[in-house]
């Protein structure tokens, strides 16, 4: 370990000795795995709580422009907790905003079978979107620390699969009780509650908050136009599936088990392309990848809204195609970002365009209702086509009249997940030291 590591690591931690020893730290590799285990668990619950939700929603006979704001309600509350948590971290510190945070996450799970109504499931989502956000800051900042700066590649990749291994497991569980009753939203709670074993029963000594300013919009439009346009888009794209496609399944007559097959491929076919499109984009202009994923959402998505009435077979494998181009095109507009800027803005870069997806992530769901008020369940997927096509046509632009990166630039892609500002610090292109006082224990 690097003489910086060890620094960084010791004022995080003062508990430890001049020699880097602490008989209450326990191995990183422990850490990082009741740190990945706590987060599975979290995306476990969660994942099936937007899920059941939707379909619940449905099951009361709730419209789709209500269904929409309940949905919209979750990342409203996602993005502003991604702005609080942090001072609140530094003020009780790390485990306290944990425990308190999943607390809160479990019990609201219990009330969205107790209180039935749209006007309280707004505020319960949004309470819910605030809870999940802080949880990851927490559980983000704690693996960052627990890394090493070697490692930090291989752990973010890792990282990755679990969330996206976790959010597809969920989605079957929702065929283990009726989404009708009470017991998955036990379940859920059941989840976010047992996230709470594995963080707090270690030993370790909580860091201090990782802050991580966040590049402005100019600057963002300055480093990558398609960049920031593509997050935003996507975060339309990706929420409005996620928030509206249970309504849409079932108003297309799937039962249960079909619902949550065709939310569990979407997830799969992303983990099988991530990195395919990644080495792809390694090697050729990057905007030319993140045309080819718009384009490539556009069809799965023109697909699905033209097959409402079409076999299972057929909505899988447009499902599987979509999240196969949709939720890694993420990844490849910080790519692009990250290879105009120096090794020291990476996190601020990352940070910026996080906060850009969210805020788009707010306004998919609502606006995808819309659109499906007005022209049936295939609505959801004309939507999410006409965003995927006015991104293609913006990249075209930007390839006619901006000149591309050099490739002796460009740095190796990295596969990021959507989740919050402090999961950027893992990332491998950064440099120099994290900075932060210690927190509260």
């Amino acid at each position: 370990m690097s003489s910086s590591d060890e620094a960084q690591r010791t004022s995080a931690n003062p508990g430890r000795t001049a020699a880097g020893r602490d008989a209450r730290q326990p191995d990183s590799r422990l850490q990082i795995g009741a740190l990945l285990l706590g987060i599975a668990l979290l995306v476990l619950g969660t994942g099936l709580a937007g899920t059941l939700v939707g379909v619940r929603a449905g099951l009361e006979n709730m419209g789709s422009q209500t269904i929409g704001v309940i949905m919209s309600a979750y990342f409203v509350g996602y993005v502003a907790s991604s702005l609080l948590v942090p001072r609140l971290v530094n003020e009780v510190g790390h485990i306290r905003t944990f425990a308190a945070l999943a607390a809160i996450a479990s019990a609201v799970s219990l009330a969205f079978a107790i209180f039935v109504s749209p006007f309280t499931w707004i505020m319960l989502r949004a309470i819910h979107g605030a809870c999940f956000a802080g949880l990851l800051i927490v559980t983000e900042s704690w693996l960052n620390i627990a890394t090493e700066r070697n490692s930090r590649g291989r752990v973010l990749a890792i990282y990755g699969i679990v969330v996206y291994g976790a959010w597809a497991a969920s989605q079957p569980l929702l065929s283990l009780s009726p989404p009708s009753g009470f017991v998955l939203f036990c379940l859920v709670s059941i989840c976010l509650s047992l996230a709470l074993v594995p963080i707090t029963l270690m030993r370790a000594v909580g860091p201090g908050v990782v802050e991580a300013g966040r590049a402005s919009i100019r600057r963002l439009f300055t480093i990558s136009p398609v960049a920031i346009v593509g997050a935003f888009a996507i975060g339309l794209v990706t929420s409005a599936f996620f928030g509206m496609a249970p309504t849409f399944a079932q108003r297309t007559g799937m039962d249960d088990g079909e619902i949550a097959a065709f939310l569990s491929v979407t997830l799969i076919g992303a983990l099988l392309l991530q990195w395919p499109l990644g080495w792809l984009s390694d090697s050729v202009d990057r905007r030319l990848v993140i045309l080819g994923a718009a384009l490539g959402i556009c069809v799965s998505a023109l697909g699905l809204a033209w097959n409402t009435d079409g076999g299972m077979t057929s909505l899988l494998l447009l499902s599987f195609s979509l999240g196969a181009f949709a939720l890694p095109a993420y990844s490849l507009c910080l790519a692009h970002a990250n290879d105009g800027v120096d090794a020291a803005e990476v996190v601020s870069v990352s940070s910026g365009l996080i906060l850009i997806f969210g805020l788009g992530s707010t306004a998919g769901p609502f606006t995808a209702s819309l659109v499906m008020e007005a022209m049936g369940p295939g609505g959801l997927f004309l939507f999410m086509a006409a965003v995927a096509l006015v991104l293609a046509l913006y990249d075209i632009f930007v390839l006619v009249t901006i000149p591309k990166i050099a490739k002796r630039r460009k740095s190796s892609f990295v596969a990021m997940p959507q989740t919050s500002h402090a999961a950027t610090r893992l990332h491998k292109h950064r440099t120099g030291k994290d900075s932060g006082r210690m927190a509260p224990q």
